[in-house]
């Protein structure tokens, strides 16, 4: 199931779609994720989807909304207020603080 997650995560996906990829009901799915990785498969979703922005905000210089929708974030507003909740900070100013070179667009 986060080997489902970790290769669709920028498609739209479901619980019903992570339990069916380890071929189990919604409830065991829930319920393997919290023996396990001690999280609900949409938090894990959605920090994975979060870490992965992350190398887009530092090496790249794409846009917040393009980096969301890249991402598998529906909407900017979205993806901007779960970043700031995990990172304790925007987007655009933890690419400000990045340490890691950017190339610039041409």
């Amino acid at each position: 199931m986060i080997g489902f997650i970790q290769q669709n995560y920028t498609n739209k996906i479901t619980l019903a779609d992570i339990a069916a990829s380890g071929a189990v009901g919604q409830s065991k799915c829930c319920k393997l994720f919290a023996k396990y990785i001690k999280q609900t498969p949409n938090i894990y979703l959605t920090r994975y989807r979060l870490d992965k922005s992350t190398v887009l905000l530092s090496n790249t210089d794409r846009t917040v909304t393009e980096i969301a929708t890249a991402v598998g974030f529906n909407g900017s507003s979205y993806y901007a207020e779960a970043f700031r909740k995990w990172y304790g900070k925007s987007p655009t100013e933890y690419r400000a603080t990045s340490n890691i070179q950017r190339p610039r667009s041409r």
